[in-house]
């Protein structure tokens, strides 16, 4: 799998605005700070390096905590790890410093005491302290007392309430499952128990295996050979353990290995994938990565049909639909029919974020970004760029970084030409086409579908700037509704607005087209569970409120 980009630079790096691509207007920087190193933005916050300190900046650019750490860890649940006292060798580890936490404003939780800390999860993290291993909460406070045996490289976290911990010796480490106050959950009758903890209510362990020992800077274990199976979250063997390797479940699919072959089972234990292949790989959207003994890779269902024949030269996940590969050396992407959205020509290209995925058209180039239908948005020309997260991304051009936003790209939008009918009578609806997609208003639709079965109402609430739509509730009419605009084609820029629907948050596709808001009409149809047809032989798009939204 590919890496995440590092953006590093032995020189300073200067945030600023940079102005010279053709493609896109950049929004200007808030401010202009100097950086040795700057990470992608985890959870609105990006890790920033200056003369060996750590510190954050916000998405605009702004330092909200100052660089005064000697090594920090990115923003999870909220709460980012850091560290003081320790030192970075040649080879970028960190070695010897003391943990806590530190929250969203800089004010430490946790206080800066501990030897080793893993991420919260579920409301608390582990902690080491005078060589043992507890639980704190989010204020800070010990909830549950070290007492528990732990080896350095290791990670132990909540999950469904329940936690793994070592109770013996380093070389004979014995292993418990306890709840949240601490109390052992059940009678734990094996050798061993992953310390990441449960998958989907199950929790992968093992039996008859060996401890193994070794690590650079601090001493670590591993447990080899034995068999592998998995127990639920009262203990109860679920899955025999039969397996020389199990991975942990994910689409309630797991991968196995057995007699050096793998493939994947279900929760009840069914072989679903066979165990046939030289490797096999959790993808998403319903799909796993597996390898023939050709080393090719292909794509199969959870029912072990391929869907996508073996054909690519490595293993890669799918997102948002989509996934880029490489066949022969040369990227693209297809989808999951295996149907290639963008050519297999480039020299690199990364996974989709947001709609985007940053490429590289040839070695020693430079990277750019393209839409799901492989047009080039923004042009091939900074030194490193990180994906799209919350509509922005870091990107180094002339060595130095700044800060770009999804809603400066120009789309191309033109009328629809479409007729459209809503149960079958016609509607003349402001609308318009972009990338071969139909975009109306929402206010529009939710005025036209009022009085039926799939009627919504649409409200604004300013406290958190977002649109509220609620299904089967009649629809409160603005007096803007039903306004054609001025035809022809139009410059669209991606959407920021915030949308909830029945109080969660959902993301469609929108465009900000001469100051109004235009979603994608299949995400609607989706939503609202409404069919959408369309019939080329008429040009012609229909809405029916009596039928289901089908892709």
């Amino acid at each position: 799998m590919k890496k995440r980009l590092l953006f590093t630079l032995s020189a300073f790096i200067l945030l600023l605005t940079i102005n010279s691509i053709p493609v896109l207007a950049f929004e200007p920087a808030i401010k202009t700070i100097y950086f040795d190193e700057v990470y992608s933005f985890s959870e609105g916050m990006s890790k920033v390096v200056k003369n060996g300190k750590y510190g954050f900046m916000d998405q605009t650019g702004n330092i909200v905590i100052d660089m005064q750490y000697d090594f920090a860890r990115a923003f999870s649940e909220e709460f980012a790890a850091v560290s003081t006292g320790g030192f970075r060798d040649i080879d970028k580890d960190y070695v010897d410093g003391k943990w806590g936490f530190i929250d969203r404003s800089g004010k430490v939780v946790v206080p800066i005491i501990y030897d080793k800390v893993c991420n919260f999860s579920e409301g608390l993290a582990a902690v080491v302290e005078n060589g043992k291993l507890g639980f704190v909460d989010i204020t800070g406070k010990v909830v549950i007392p070290p007492t528990y045996n732990y080896g350095m490289y290791e990670e132990y976290y909540f999950c469904n309430d329940l936690a793994v911990v070592s109770t013996g010796g380093f070389d004979s480490p014995g292993f418990s499952v306890i709840d949240r106050t601490g109390n052992p959950a059940f009678d734990f009758k094996y050798d061993y128990g992953r310390l990441t903890g449960y998958s989907e209510g199950m929790l992968a362990v093992g039996v008859g295996g060996d401890w193994g020992f070794g690590g650079s800077y601090y001493l670590a274990r591993s447990y080899n050979g034995g068999k592998y199976g998995f127990i639920d979250t009262d203990g109860n063997e679920i899955i025999a353990p039969i397996y020389d390797y199990v991975d942990d479940f994910h689409e309630g699919i797991a991968v196995v290995c057995k007699d050096g072959k793998l493939g994947a089972i279900d929760k009840e234990g069914n072989v679903v994938v066979p165990i046939i292949y030289a490797n096999v790989s959790h993808s998403s959207e319903g799909l796993l990565c597996v390898c023939n003994d050709d080393g090719k890779w292909g794509y199969v269902d959870h029912t072990g049909k391929v869907v996508i024949d073996f054909k690519f030269d490595l293993c890669n996940n799918f997102q948002e639909g989509y996934v880029t590969n490489s066949i022969n050396g040369k990227w693209g992407a297809i989808d999951t029919e295996g149907k290639t959205i963008i050519p297999f020509k480039y020299y690199n290209l990364w996974d989709f974020s947001e709609g985007l995925v940053k490429f590289k058209a040839v070695e020693g180039g430079k990277w750019g970004y393209m839409d799901t239908f492989g047009n080039i948005v923004i042009d091939p020309v900074y030194q490193a760029s990180s994906d799209f997260l919350d509509g922005i991304a870091i990107v180094k051009k002339d060595d130095k970084f700044g800060i770009i936003s999804k809603t400066s790209i120009p789309y191309t939008a033109t009328s629809t030409a479409s007729t459209v009918l809503v149960n079958g009578s016609f509607v003349a609806f402001d609308a318009y086409s972009i990338n071969g997609s139909n975009y109306i208003k929402l206010r529009d639709l939710a005025y036209i579908l009022n009085g039926t079965e799939k009627q919504f109402e649409v409200t604004w609430d300013n406290d958190i700037k977002a649109i509220n739509l609620i299904s089967g509730k009649s629809y409160t009419a603005s007096g803007g509704e039903m306004i054609i605009g001025n035809k022809g084609s139009a410059t669209a820029y991606i959407s920021n607005a915030t949308v909830f629907i029945n109080g969660v948050r959902v993301d469609l596709t929108a465009y900000t087209i001469n100051g109004n808001n235009y979603f994608k009409l299949r995400d609607l149809g989706k939503a609202f569970d409404f069919g959408v047809i369309w019939d080329g032989t008429a040009n012609t798009i229909r809405i029916e409120t009596s039928s289901n939204y089908t892709e």
